[in-house]
């Protein structure tokens, strides 16, 4: 398994979106129902999007892991998820989610 730097960038202005809420770049790993699920792309308060080596149907339900670390801690965000978007790209897939529920262990 390759090692994923982590890292999170924080935009100072206000995406011109449609979206609801700002998005935040975010990479870190992520499991999808208990299996190394891929790495994630951005993050926001309603959903998040993460690469896959697999695809996902619309419409499925999956649980998502993300290990969270700060200062030294891991703290794992487990979310229920309900996907929205799965698009191949480059050998594998971008797959859209909108949280459910969130968990922090």
């Amino acid at each position: 398994m390759t090692m994923v730097e982590r890292r999170v960038v924080v935009p100072l202005g206000r995406l011109q979106e449609q979206r609801g809420a700002e998005r935040f770049e975010m990479e870190v790993p992520l499991t999808v129902d208990g299996a190394q699920g891929g790495v994630t792309r951005d993050v926001s308060v309603s959903g998040l999007a993460f690469t896959s080596r697999e695809p996902y149907t619309l419409g499925q339900r999956v649980e998502i892991t993300v290990d969270y670390l700060l200062d030294g801690h891991n703290y794992p965000l487990r979310c229920e998820a309900i996907v929205v978007r799965c698009e191949a790209e480059g050998g594998g897939y971008t797959i859209g989610v909108r949280l459910a529920t969130a968990f922090i262990d």
